[in-house]
């Protein structure tokens, strides 16, 4: 600036000489001073920190602007409740008109930032999440393509297919269910999406319609409603999951990496087999989570996956509401939090928040479990025998065909309303029922403190029945814990089994449990490999949780 209020060609013809001699100056100043060049321009440089220091400030300063403006909001509303005209008018009061922009997006407001294109999660009580930067996709709909143009074959990890936006992900199930099966192809969510959210949709002015045919939302300038307004509308059916059932040629075959992100306010009711995912086989899913809403009329329905088949589910976590109505009798629905229905499945380090209600077999992890599952917990409330089919109730598994439950626990509360006599009519905090005769099954190192509520037939603190309960049958129980509850009993109506333990609170509060638990894990001679076993510490209610 400086230069530019002196006059003459011949400090004009020297300008850039000056501006580098400037420069080099202050380098062997620093330098002079014991400051390396890396120092100054390397990752960790000076300049480098400097940036670093004005976007901590910039965000320091956003969140203190929120921060204010709840408390104007909240203090203007006579119910002292957080509303999003006044959220908007109290910012606006701070910012000035434009600045920022709030919207509802169901159990929280989201406060975007216009110059700085961050935005932030409110929840209702005013506390402000962390911050997320607005990415806009150039090419929605089309995963094969990155953000900057790059090319994606989906065959590596730096190839990965990626999803950015809504767009991307409705094209992505639509292509599932219409033929493509990414077998060992690798899939990328890299960012969290929300359903009620405009900045998670890259294509905001195109009208869409739901074409039956291709089982999809396709563009169609008649239509009078965006992509959002159809797929949050609950009056129709929602997202369309990903995939059609785990047969070899309806399902999903890659490897899907949520990246740790998150699906928000997902809703769908449909009679399909539904979650994020309908049906997968051969296949990876991963580090996602899923709040919301999910519906199935009569069928298989999880917070992940419907139904899944020689797959792994790892580090999925489900907070959304599922229900399966259970209209047509004999139907025999799976339903659970992570997955409705598993065939040789691992699933590990997963856990349900959400409340899970149906008909038939219904579990916090799983509805149905042919399979292990590893690492897992439950802290919603789980019913089942809502209609006339029969209610095996868990708080990981609804019933047993062939399962391994390792290392977890359920504190929901656990309830089957049947009031038949079918024999599957029980409810258990770990498993609803054992299953028939000859069908091995195991609960190792876990535990139950959740309340179990009576079934006509069977209910345990741990396993609610078995369907036949004689010398043949093969369930392993063993170093597995429950909180004493009256007479409940561990396993069913039967005598209490050899393997679990019924506990004080005392003991159920205390470290001592912890170190049973890990001590099974360091020291067990059963020949179980314990080597994804998580470790176990006292949480914030004195109950065991995993390190």
């Amino acid at each position: 600036k400086n230069v530019h209020l002196r006059t003459g060609p011949k400090l004009t013809s020297h300008r850039g000489i000056t501006l580098i001699a400037l420069v080099i100056t202050i380098i062997i100043l620093l330098i002079l001073a014991g400051i390396t060049i890396g120092a100054i321009t390397g990752n960790n440089g000076l300049i480098k920190q400097a940036g670093e220091a004005k976007e901590d400030s910039e965000i320091a300063n956003e969140k203190e602007v929120i921060d204010n403006a709840t408390i104007d909001a909240m203090g203007k509303n006579k119910y002292g409740n957080l509303q999003e005209g006044e959220f908007q008018e109290a910012l606006d009061r701070q910012t000035g008109e434009g600045k920022t922009t709030v919207t509802d997006i169901g159990e929280s407001f989201e406060v975007y930032f216009t110059d700085s294109e961050r935005y932030y999660e409110v929840d209702l009580d005013g506390n402000i999440g962390d911050y997320t930067s607005a990415v806009t996709d150039p090419y929605p709909g089309d995963i094969t393509v990155g953000i900057d143009g790059e090319v994606l074959d989906g065959e590596t990890e730096e190839t990965a297919y990626q999803i950015w936006c809504i767009e991307d992900l409705c094209a992505f199930s639509k292509n599932v269910r219409n033929g493509e099966r990414y077998q060992g192809k690798i899939i990328k969510l890299m960012t969290t999406l929300n359903f009620k959210s405009d900045l998670s949709y890259s294509d905001k002015q195109n009208k869409y319609i739901y074409d039956d045919t291709k089982t999809a939302y396709i563009i169609d300038k008649n239509s009078q409603k965006t992509l959002k307004e159809l797929i949050t509308d609950e009056n129709g059916m929602g997202f369309i999951p990903i995939g059609t059932d785990m047969d070899a040629t309806t399902s999903f075959r890659g490897i899907f990496d949520g990246n740790n992100n998150s699906i928000k306010n997902i809703f769908q009711k449909q009679e399909n087999k539904l979650g994020l995912f309908s049906g997968v086989r051969d296949a990876i899913i991963k580090n996602i989570t899923v709040t919301g809403s999910i519906t199935s009329t009569n069928c298989i329905v999880g917070g992940i996956c419907g139904e899944a088949m020689d797959t792994e589910i790892i580090n999925c976590h489900n907070k959304a509401t599922i229900i399966e109505e259970g209209k047509v009798d004999g139907n025999n629905p799976r339903i659970g939090g992570i997955i409705g229905r598993t065939n040789n499945c691992e699933i590990i380090n997963c856990s349900n928040t959400g409340n899970v209600k149906g008909d038939s077999a219904t579990g916090g992890i799983t509805g149905e479990c042919s399979g292990s599952v590893i690492n897992c917990y439950n802290l919603g409330n789980i019913t089942g025998g809502l209609g006339a089919n029969y209610g095996a109730v868990g708080g990981i598994v609804g019933i047993n065909r062939g399962s391994s439950i390792y290392n977890c626990f359920n504190t929901g509360e656990i309830t089957s309303n049947n009031t038949g006599n079918n024999v599957y009519a029980s409810a258990g905090g770990i498993l609803g029922n054992s299953g028939q005769t000859g069908t091995n099954c195991k609960i190792i190192n876990s535990y139950n403190v959740g309340k179990v509520n009576y079934a006509k037939r069977g209910y345990g603190a741990i396993v609610g029945s078995c369907w036949y309960y004689d010398t043949t049958n093969t369930a392993t129980l063993k170093n597995t814990f429950y909180q004493e509850d009256g007479d409940l009993l561990g396993y069913g109506d039967f005598p209490e089994a050899q393997g679990i333990e019924k506990k004080t609170q005392e003991y159920m509060h205390s470290e001592n449990l912890v170190t049973d638990l890990n001590n099974y894990i360091e020291n067990n001679t059963d020949e179980i490999d314990t080597s994804q076993w998580r470790k176990w510490r006292l949480g914030e209610d004195n109950y065991p949780i995993f390190e």
